[in-house]
């Protein structure tokens, strides 16, 4: 029999006498709040601040993105490209694809004008369209970059091995990838200040290599390979492994060519622009400053407008000078997939070494010895910085997302910074895939080109989807800022001084959309008619390769999409719901600076001036 309970005891007393029962608590339950617990303490720890630092200035951004932009594609793809289309097919190529990235940051300029806010290229579907759009572009956008770093590191530590010495390929990769990783970790000015040194020191490279390749079309060098002068022209018709001149002839054989005539050099040109564009992305880099710059009114919305404007002018100038010194039938050149090579040419087997580029390739036949050594170190130098603004890109990306995040523990671990407010622990969980980069470097055959064809097919696919829901985005702005005109008119006096304003609009929103869904959708067409049609040259192995690389990036772009979709049953934003999203917060104000994007823009004279700020 229980003992009966005196009705008064003091509370001490009691608590002695009848102590409360301990309840068993579930191991699961126990678990939850010991992994609670040590997020805490490690983010209270490590992680204590938990937004990023505003120090950039105007010249920091576009050096970032400039860097980014320009890589070691141009210098080594350029080569497939003149192969498989001619010098003038080139050309051709080069203009659809800067068009493509015209339109899309001509979308980009004007809505990033309106709300510069932290990860603006995932914000503009999440707030225009849909939520889980926007899920989908800062993943994808987050896991293209991560590629593009393993594809741009691979490519350095290849250039490494022009000069005969011990400097293997795995310590290349190793030692690449550490100053990647401590360049991103040293804080954003000093790696804004390095940024912008490695933007002018690739506007000399560029300029430099037109001056040469004129130069050479004039006469210069001691000696000339008159066995290769330039064949200035279109390719014959569409061939996967390019064109070879028959022996003893500077003639196209006419058996190589698959698909001859006009419809040929169509499908030619259409897979050249499909290349072309990993070389031309990269000016949407600016937006991912956003977080970190320090006028994000003033300077984001001038610095997409011209980001593209050097990139593409550079391009377009030194593919038609290079194309006037080298002959696409030149077996020198780089050719993608090709077993085999007419006239018992070496095939450099194992390494693409600098020698595979056409800008080296015109200067040897030159005679001019000491350049391409140079070169080379300027191409390690180029595609490092490139994969520097890469992990920089996917870093960003990152923290935005985790900050966004429905689960308490990535938001208190990816979406925190230390306290000099640099995101390390997302910039070291998107240095991971990097290590990827260490699965070339077993490979000393022709096989070790593919890692760089499947990552960099990955990267374009991926990004042309984003660039697809970019201009979606724009067309939601548009008509969300007519439904609210009273609030904001985009037609208004005030609107075209504080805001810029893109001239034929929606214009360029239905090309950037038209364009990128056409590239996207038909990107793999080449391998598939090497599957179908079995091309000399051409494997099957390397034709599904290039075919399941080519379509994966839209493919879970889209899977991501509709989980995310069904997973927290989203809806696509209707007009009644933006009308909060014109005046974003978490902005910081300008207006000692001015914050109207075209007070300067009066006249040719003010954009120029405005141009010439942008470029310093």
């Amino acid at each position: 029999m229980a003992p009966r309970r005196p009705s008064k005891i003091p509370d001490h007393i009691e608590m002695i006498m009848y102590p409360v029962p301990e309840t068993r608590q579930d191991s699961s339950a126990d678990n939850e709040t010991s992994a609670s617990k040590l997020a805490d303490t490690v983010s209270d720890t490590l992680f204590k601040k938990d937004s990023l630092d505003r120090k950039l200035e105007r010249h920091h951004i576009t050096g970032i993105a400039f860097s980014g932009a320009v890589g070691i594609g141009f210098f080594e793809i350029s080569s497939e490209i003149i192969a498989l289309g001619g010098p003038v097919g080139a050309i051709i190529a080069y203009i659809f694809a800067g068009l493509v990235i015209l339109s899309v940051l001509r979308c980009i300029a004007e809505m990033v004008s309106v709300r510069p806010v932290k990860g603006p290229l995932m914000d503009f579907p999440h707030t225009f369209v849909d939520e889980a759009l926007g899920f989908a572009v800062g993943i994808m956008y987050w896991l293209a970059n991560c590629m593009s770093c393993v594809t741009l590191t691979i490519s350095a530590a290849m250039f490494t091995q022009y000069w005969p010495s011990d400097f293997s390929m795995p310590l290349a990769v190793f030692m690449l990838l550490l100053a990647i990783f401590f360049m991103n970790a040293c804080g954003v000015q000093l790696y804004g200040n390095m940024e912008w040194v490695f933007k002018w020191m690739k506007i000399l490279l560029l300029v430099a290599l037109c001056i040469v390749m004129i130069a050479i079309k004039a006469g210069a060098g001691s000696g000339r390979d008159r066995r290769v002068d330039s064949k200035f022209e279109i390719s014959p018709g569409y061939s996967p492994t390019g064109f070879f001149a028959k022996a003893g002839t500077s003639s196209v054989d006419r058996d190589q060519v698959a698909i001859l005539g006009t419809g040929g050099r169509i499908l030619a040109v259409w897979t050249c622009t499909t290349l072309a564009m990993f070389q031309f992305m990269g000016g949407e880099i600016v937006l991912v400053t956003a977080g970190e710059a320090k006028r994000p009114r003033r300077d984001l919305p001038t610095a997409a407008r011209y980001m593209y404007l050097l990139p593409v002018g550079f391009y377009l100038v030194a593919i038609l000078l290079v194309g006037l010194n080298v002959n696409y039938l030149d077996p020198r050149i780089y050719h993608s997939h090709i077993s085999w090579y007419p006239e018992s040419e070496p095939r450099l087997d194992g390494i693409a070494t600098v020698l595979r580029s056409p800008f080296v390739i015109a200067i040897k036949n030159a005679g001019i010895k000491f350049l391409p050594g140079f070169l080379d170190a300027c191409f390690i130098i180029s595609a490092m910085t490139a994969a520097n603004s890469a992990l920089y890109v996917s870093s960003r990306t990152l923290f935005v997302l985790a900050q966004r995040s429905k689960h308490d523990l990535i938001v208190r671990t990816l979406g925190r910074t230390n306290n000099g407010h640099t995101p390390l622990a997302a910039i070291f969980v998107s240095f991971l895939p990097g290590l990827l980069a260490f699965l070339a470097v077993k490979s000393q055959n022709a096989t070790f080109q593919e890692p760089i064809h499947v990552f960099g097919r990955l990267y374009t696919g991926s990004v042309l989807c984003i660039y697809g829901s970019e201009c979606i985005a724009f067309l939601r702005f548009k008509k969300g800022l007519a439904f609210y005109h009273r609030i904001m008119d985009r037609d208004g006096k005030m609107y075209k001084l504080n805001y810029y304003r893109a001239h034929w609009q929606p214009l360029w929103a239905y090309l950037g959309l038209l364009l990128s869904s056409l590239l996207m959708i038909f990107s793999g067409w080449a391998a598939i008619y090497d599957l179908v049609a079995r091309s000399d040259g051409v494997n099957r192995r390397d034709a599904i390769v290039d075919l399941v690389a080519a379509y994966l990036g839209p493919a879970l772009f889209f899977c991501i999409y509709l989980l995310y979709k069904w997973r927290y049953k989203t809806q696509f934003r209707g007009l009644v719901d933006m009308r909060d999203v014109w005046f974003p917060a978490n902005v910081p104000d300008e207006d000692d600076e001015g914050t109207g994007t075209n007070n300067s823009l009066k006249g040719g004279k003010g954009r120029f001036r405005e141009f010439l700020s942008w470029i310093r």
